[in-house]
């Protein structure tokens, strides 16, 4: 089924048609201890406002402005006035660690950064002096909060971007040197939600319980602004190991996750799946009807126990670049074994077929990003000369027309909660050390079979020297990333042209 949508050209448009269409009510609903406060359209809306044009005062009309901390609502009014008011925003993951962060905030040329406490307060000797800093949830003699910025109330109208004009610049890993800078256009993300909810019926009214971290795209342009644009209301929570209670205080309609999740939460009412049905739903808080979840596929047995529920998961297959969504199912008849179907306005090819009709995910459409910016605030365009985007990923469809992801082109590893994670980021860091003359990253498994970042590494040192080396890097690089396995070798394998085999 095909679902009436509203076409949105930027965000000032999303933002206007909301406080028209919904107003006094609740855009938001963030919890801080034991208080619940209710946001409404109208009021965030001011809140937009009132920042951007102190954003603009503050001299940083022209400026990319980044964002870092946990979920809130200052963390999306900071979004949307910077992209709307200002140059970029710049999201950053809080997990990072202080190296990582404050590279990018060199690499895109960042003048201030909307910080949370804790974040900045693994940075701050490390911070240029000259980037301005805006705290999410705090202030001090310097530092003045978000709160504080938006105190005053405007009486003006948006401004508006050509939705052409790049507005999001994305790292697609939180790496030193090995990340690129996605520039994403406001027109780009708008027609991504166009699509969206053509596919799947967002109800007005209804809520979602953000869990996923908003500085990735999936959950900033799904959960954020695509449920915000329809008039979902957004739940966030405090804590992230508080979710099990605060899911039941919310009772969200909705929620957006990955597969790691999603088996959280599988395990957490799998005892109640075959004796009592209705507990296993009041565990969910007890009016969930829809699930989307995307990164990975999920298996069988947890896909078959939220079945038995009458949810069904909605899986869908997406990239940075493609601000996010390519493939979904829609929540009419979807598919659980498949990513579903190219989205309304995205077109799909497979190139270099197999004899079984595996090959190359290509996608043209207005979703798809510009380029990645350079050094030197260039955009490089990487689409081909026909206009296709490759996206490393390799997949296959039915005579229906359902697509199944079966592998990569791209040594990237992705994690079951979304991460990506680029072995020849990890690789140089191993080879920094003289003991170590090659490496090998790879996705591997744990004792458990669980998937794990392991290594290959050549070296005539001992396994105790290497398991400090390894440590070393560890410790020093963002947790997702840690290496949980390693084996030593003379020499990695090796093709005629002297380069490393991957697959061996």
């Amino acid at each position: 089924m095909i679902y009436p949508a509203k076409k949105f050209e930027n965000f000032t448009h999303i933002l206007n048609s909301c406080v028209e269409d919904f107003g006094d009510s609740p855009a938001f609903l963030q919890k801080r201890g034991k208080i619940t406060t209710e946001i409404s359209y109208k009021t965030f809306a001011k809140k937009v406002k009132s920042l951007g044009v102190s954003l603009q005062k503050m001299g940083l009309e022209n400026a990319n402005i980044a964002v870092c901390g946990a979920n809130c609502v200052e963390w999306c009014t900071g979004y949307l006035a910077t992209s709307i008011y200002c140059k970029n925003i710049v999201p950053i993951d809080k997990e990072l660690p202080c190296n990582d962060i404050i590279d990018i905030l060199n690499r895109s040329h960042t003048s201030a950064i909307i910080i949370d406490s804790k974040c900045y307060n693994k940075i701050k000797e490390a911070l240029d002096p000259k980037v301005i800093v805006i705290g999410l949830n705090f202030s001090d003699e310097s530092i003045k909060s978000v709160d504080m910025l938006t105190e005053e109330e405007i009486d003006a109208p948006l401004p508006e971007k050509d939705s052409d004009e790049p507005s999001v610049i994305l790292f697609t890993s939180g790496t030193t040197g090995r990340s690129k800078a996605v520039a994403l256009t406001q027109g780009n993300i708008c027609s991504d939600i166009s699509s969206i909810t053509k596919s799947v019926k967002l109800i007005y009214g209804d809520r979602v319980f953000s869990l996923l971290p908003l500085h990735h795209t999936y959950e900033c342009n799904m959960t954020f602004l695509c449920c915000f644009s329809q008039g979902v209301t957004i739940c966030y929570g405090e804590k992230f190991m508080a979710m099990y209670k605060d899911i039941m205080e919310f009772k969200p309609q909705m929620l957006i996750i990955v597969p790691l999740m999603l088996e959280a939460f599988y395990k957490r009412i799998k005892p109640f799946i075959e004796t009592d049905k209705e507990k296993a739903k009041e565990l969910l808080g007890g009016n969930l009807r829809m699930i989307v979840c995307g990164a990975a596929m999920v298996d069988g047995e947890t896909l078959a126990g939220f079945a038995s529920l009458g949810l069904i998961p909605i899986q869908g297959y997406g990239m940075t670049e493609c601000s996010p969504i390519i493939i979904c199912n829609d929540d009419e008849k979807p598919n659980p074994a498949s990513v579903g179907k190219p989205i309304h306005w995205a077109d799909i090819k497979i190139i270099n077929k197999d004899e079984n009709g595996i090959g190359e995910i290509c996608v043209k459409g207005p979703m798809v990003t510009p380029g990645y910016y350079d050094d030197n605030d260039n955009i490089i365009d990487p689409r081909d000369e026909d206009g296709w985007f490759h996206t490393g990923d390799l997949g296959c469809f039915d005579d229906e027309g359902y697509y199944y992801i079966t592998g990569r082109l791209k040594n990237v590893i992705v994690t079951p909660n979304g991460k990506n994670i680029y072995p020849e980021e990890i690789e140089a860091k191993l080879t920094d050390y003289p003991e170590i003359k090659e490496a090998l990253v790879y996705e591997g498994s744990t004792d458990k079979e669980e998937s794990a970042v392991c290594a290959k590494i050549a070296t005539e040192e001992s396994y105790d020297r290497i398991k400090e080396i390894i440590k070393e890097v560890n410790d020093n690089n963002a947790p997702y990333k840690a290496i949980k396995g390693f084996t030593l070798c003379n020499e990695l394998p090796k093709n005629s042209s002297h380069k490393i085999i991957r697959n061996k």
